[in-house]
């Protein structure tokens, strides 16, 4: 199956721009100026804890549905196989899914379907889903928002018996399965999709085989044919010694496509056809068109937590969306325990984190004055907001012809300085003149930050790369 890359513009949307800071693709200078990565924080109030979850099988998503005025979570419990079945020190469990609703997305109640869901398997708690009497493994669940049937808008991907199914569902309460022609493969989870819109296909981000932990996509456009796994995400010199990438969950921001990739500490001393012991957390990759990723860091973006806590052993951040607020928010799974480290403990838990808006990096002023200047622009409109944070500073904005000098009217000492923490400030000028006096001329953004921090600049501009 061939699939060709649509047209698309890197970072626009029509002429809405967005400009981040994971690089310095975008910019032209930067003075005084240090990029610095944002730090999650644990809600600990946001923990949901489930006696049915296990520290290496959870992966939960989470789900805010603003018809319904409802958070949903989908989660996955662990069961022991009849007979309990063991492998190299550890137990083979039977994955089954959880469900649990929240009024806030922090504060969940158990909701018990009882009475609504039914599936194959044994029942082993009121807010079960689903379950199959044979082995089961897969998740995160999927939030197909794409899905042109409601029927289907709630897509799980799993593999039984060496072959892979997907179960759908309407409201994440009733799920019907379906086979999917793939190969006969030996894979377990996780197993998790997002929709590329910038090709118009969904993609699943798995591994190509059990033990070959590193990241490849497959590409479908009906879940009937698929391309060949593609490895996007292989680990690099300047990893953790012995790292391997247990998986990668992505989601769309903006113009770009955020995975949550998975770090695995290996043991050094387990000495094995692959390792199965070892801490995990979450790093940052990034990806314009969502097929090459590139690596944001190199160590965790969401570190686990103190020993002793959820989360103080492995944590699989497995959810990111952006709640009505406009914070970002992480759902989780986190156990005590490292990965496989002892599956007798009641250990595992749905962990919440939230960032800024934006937040995943950000510029801050070294000492003082710092400034940013963007590659030049051309503005189709009088749109344009930071989202900046200055209590005790303050922040300038000049706009600039293409050799620096700045336009007229339009110079930091014309610019109405802002002192406070916004996520949408808007420039004003004495001069009274809008950024739309300047379409079709080739502009700079300068931005001046005096103990501050930049995390992001929208507006109405497109970047001029490369001769039009």
């Amino acid at each position: 199956m061939s699939l060709e890359p649509v047209n698309s513009s890197i970072t626009n949307s029509g002429t809405h721009t967005t400009i981040l800071f994971l690089d310095d693709w975008q910019l032209s200078s930067i003075t005084n100026m240090d990029r610095k990565v944002g730090k999650p924080k644990w809600i600990r109030e946001g923990t949901l804890v489930d006696g049915l979850t296990e520290g290496t099988w959870n992966f939960p998503l989470v789900v805010y549905e603003p018809d319904l005025q409802l958070w949903k979570a989908v989660y996955c419990g662990a069961v022991d196989f009849e007979p309990v079945r063991a492998n190299k020190n550890r137990f083979l469990r039977n994955q089954i899914l959880l469900y649990a609703e929240s009024s806030d997305g922090v504060h969940w109640v158990k909701k018990d379907v009882s009475d609504q869901a039914s599936f194959p398997g044994k029942r082993y708690a009121a807010n079960q889903v689903f379950g199959l009497d044979e082995h089961c493994d897969g998740a995160p669940v999927f939030y197909d928002l794409h899905e042109r049937d409601p029927e289907r808008r709630w897509k799980y991907f799993f593999a039984s018996h060496r072959k892979q199914f997907l179960a759908v569902s309407p409201d994440a309460i009733h799920w019907k399965v379906e086979a999917i022609p793939l190969d006969e493969v030996t894979l377990d989870s996780p197993i998790t999709c997002f929709y590329n819109d910038v090709k118009g296909t969904y993609v699943l981000s798995r591994r190509v085989h059990n033990g070959d932990r590193r990241i490849a996509l497959f590409e479908t456009m009906d879940f009937r044919t698929f391309t060949q796994p593609e490895i996007v995400i292989h680990p690099e010199p300047h990893d953790p010694p012995l790292v391997q990438f247990y998986g990668m969950p992505v989601y769309k921001y903006e113009h770009l496509f955020m995975g949550l990739l998975w770090m695995f500490h290996t043991n050094p001393g387990e000495i094995e056809y692959h390792k199965d012991f070892g801490p995990i957390d979450c790093s940052l990759a990034y990806s314009m068109d969502g097929r090459h990723f590139f690596r944001a860091l190199h160590e965790p973006f969401i570190p686990r937590n103190e020993r002793g806590e959820h989360g103080g052993g492995s944590i699989y951040t497995s959810t990111m969306l952006q709640a009505p607020d406009g914070h970002l928010r992480f759902y989780s799974g986190g156990s005590k325990a490292e990965h496989f480290q002892d599956q007798n403990l009641d250990d595992a838990a749905l962990l919440l984190h939230e960032l800024r808006k934006d937040g995943f990096f950000y510029m801050e002023s070294h000492a003082m004055i710092g400034r940013v200047m963007t590659r030049c622009v051309d503005f189709g409109g009088n749109g344009l907001n930071l989202n900046v944070r200055a209590p005790y500073g303050r922040i300038r904005v000049q706009l600039s012809e293409a050799q620096g000098k700045p336009h007229d009217g339009f110079a930091f000492d014309d610019c109405v300085p802002f002192c406070g923490d916004t996520t949408a400030y808007s420039p004003v000028w004495k001069s009274g003149r809008l950024p739309s006096a300047l379409h079709g001329i080739r502009t700079h953004i300068e931005v001046e930050v005096t103990s501050g921090e930049l995390y992001a600049i929208r507006g109405d501009f497109e970047i001029q790369i490369g001769s039009k």
